[in-house]
């Protein structure tokens, strides 16, 4: 199976609404699609996230996605970012609606935006900061809030890394969590070209027996499930043959593929 986790509509910093990314994947042959817009901060509103004011309008788009297209399952989700201290917020956004699905993520350390423009890496340390992205990455891991967590090694997307890295200590709060992380296409339309995760850490991830979700990051329709021959050959290449799949927050393993 072909299971497209993670989109964005024009609510956030996506384009469209939910239908428009329906009919791209069923053009394409999906399974399975999860709408998952940025939710809101919840102490702040910005231009790249749902509002309190507009969720409702959120879940509404998708619902109707859902009864436009009823071959194609489209699940309800939402990408969560953690902030240390946010934990709180998170639970009460959760309990507001029926979500199939929460995919968490880091973009930001402290005030420090990960992924917005390479500008922002200048005169950085680079080791410094994969480290600190790694910690709250583990920390996201360690609260148990998150089905999966998206675009792991994130810190790479402008080509920046470090010679070398552990990943063993986040990859093991996660299996400790029974959390999965997600395959991500998007990093091949990235600087780095090339998918999230690296090949490395999604072979140390299969020794850790993490499952896996596939996400296209699609902020576009015509991006939905782009690239996902590669993501299967990747998966293959370093020991996969499971998708999860979650309805309700329940996760199921299905063939990859």
């Amino acid at each position: 199976m072909l299971l497209d986790y993670h989109m964005h509509t024009r609510l956030t910093d996506g384009t469209m609404e939910p239908a428009d990314y329906a009919r791209v994947a069923i053009a394409r042959g999906l399974d399975e699609i999860c709408c998952t817009d940025h939710a809101p901060l919840g102490n702040r509103e910005t231009d790249w996230t749902l509002t309190s004011a507009n969720l409702a309008t959120y879940v509404d788009w998708v619902q109707a996605a859902q009864r436009q297209f009823p071959r194609l399952p489209i699940k309800l989700g939402l990408e969560v970012d953690y902030f240390p201290g946010r934990e709180d917020w998170i639970r009460e956004l959760v309990g507001l609606y029926p979500w199939d699905f929460i995919l968490g993520s880091v973009h930001f350390i402290g005030d420090f935006p990960v992924d917005r423009s390479a500008a922002d890496w200048k005169d950085q340390n680079i080791d410094e900061r994969w480290h600190q992205y790694f910690q709250l990455w583990e920390h996201a891991a360690r609260t148990r809030l998150f089905d999966s967590l998206a675009h792991p090694d994130l810190p790479k997307k402008f080509g920046l890394r470090p010679a070398t890295f552990d990943y063993r200590p986040a990859l093991r709060a996660v299996q400790v969590a029974g959390g999965a992380i997600e395959v991500s296409t998007a990093g091949l339309r990235k600087p780095c070209r090339e998918i999230y995760p690296t090949e490395e850490f999604l072979r140390l991830a299969r020794q850790f027996d993490i499952p896996i979700t596939f996400g296209s990051d699609a902020h576009i329709p015509d991006d939905t499930g782009a690239n996902f021959d590669k993501a299967v050959t990747l998966a293959r290449r370093c020991g996969y043959d499971k998708l999860c799949r979650f309805t309700q927050r329940r996760r199921e393993l299905v063939p990859l593929g």
